[in-house]
C-alpha cells in the first residue's frame, strides 16, 4: 500500500481520496464539440436565426412573388431602343392589341424588323399620327410602367386600312403580312407601303408617283410631325 500511495505522489490514504475526489468521472460518451466560431445564418428573406416561431411567417413571405415579369422587361427598356413589335388591328381602331404580351428584347433600329422606337417612359405620351403607348399595370406591385412609341416604316410591308368609298383610314401602328385574307373587323382593306420618304413643302399623294405617268392610285399620310411621307396603295397580290 505504502508503495502504491509513493508511486501515485501521495503519502497517506486521506490524500489519496482527495485526489480520486476531484477527478472527472469517467463516461463512454464523448463530450459534445463546440465549434470555435458561430455558423452563419443564410441570408433568406423573413428568416429569423434562433426563432422558430417565426417559421409561418417565413414560408409567408417566401411564397410572396416578389417580381413581375412582364413589368421587369418594360422597365429595363430605355429611350432609343426599338422594338419588333405592332398592333394586330384586333383592338379595332379604338385600341391597341399589341403582337406580344412581354416585350422582346430590343433589336437594332436599323433592322426591317424594328417596327417602333421608344421616345420616352412613364410620362404623358402623344398619339397622333404613328405615335401611340404601350401602358401596363402589374398586379404584383400595382405600378404602371408606359413606354411612349413612335412607329417605324418600312417600304414594301403591309398595314391594315378601314375604307369608306374613296376615304381610307390608316391603323397607324398595325402591320400584317402581305397576303389576301380577312382581316379583323372594322379594317376591310390591306394597306401596302411603296415609299418612306422625307417629306418635300406641301407633300400629298401626288409626291408618290414613282415614274413619269404613273397611273397607280396612292393614299399617303404625313407622319414623324409631318417630316416623313408615308405612301401606300392598295394591296392587289395573292
Amino acid at each position: 500500500m505504502l508503495s502504491i500511495l509513493a508511486w501515485l505522489g501521495v503519502s497517506n490514504a486521506a490524500e489519496l481520496k482527495n485526489l480520486l475526489g476531484d477527478s472527472p468521472p469517467s463516461s463512454s460518451s464523448p463530450s459534445p464539440y463546440t465549434p470555435s466560431s458561430a455558423v452563419r445564418t443564410p441570408d433568406i428573406p423573413g428568416a429569423r436565426a434562433g426563432n422558430a416561431g417565426n417559421d409561418d411567417e417565413s414560408k409567408r413571405d417566401l411564397s410572396t412573388p416578389s417580381s413581375d415579369p412582364t413589368e421587369g422587361a418594360l422597365k429595363a427598356i430605355s429611350v432609343g431602343d426599338c422594338l419588333a413589335v405592332y398592333d394586330t388591328g384586333r383592338g379595332g381602331t379604338t385600341s391597341i392589341d399589341w403582337s406580344v404580351d412581354v416585350p422582346p428584347e430590343p433589336v437594332s433600329c436599323a433592322d426591317e424588323q424594328a417596327l417602333v422606337r421608344v421616345t420616352a417612359t412613364n410620362t404623358a405620351c402623344p398619339t397622333s399620327y404613328g405615335k401611340s403607348y404601350w401602358s401596363y399595370q402589374s398586379a404584383t406591385t400595382g405600378n404602371t410602367t408606359k413606354l411612349c412609341l413612335t412607329r417605324i416604316y418600312h417600304a414594301t410591308y403591309c398595314m391594315l386600312g378601314q375604307q369608306s368609298g374613296d376615304s381610307i383610314s390608316l391603323g397607324m401602328m398595325t402591320a400584317v403580312a402581305c397576303r389576301r385574307e380577312p382581316v379583323p373587323v372594322p379594317y376591310n382593306q390591306i394597306m401596302h407601303i411603296t415609299g418612306v420618304y422625307r417629306a418635300p413643302a406641301g407633300a400629298n399623294a401626288n409626291n408618290c408617283s414613282q415614274a413619269a405617268g404613273d397611273q397607280t392610285r396612292y393614299w399617303a399620310w404625313l407622319v414623324d410631325d409631318g417630316a416623313t411621307l408615308l405612301c401606300t396603295t392598295i394591296y392587289q397580290g395573292g
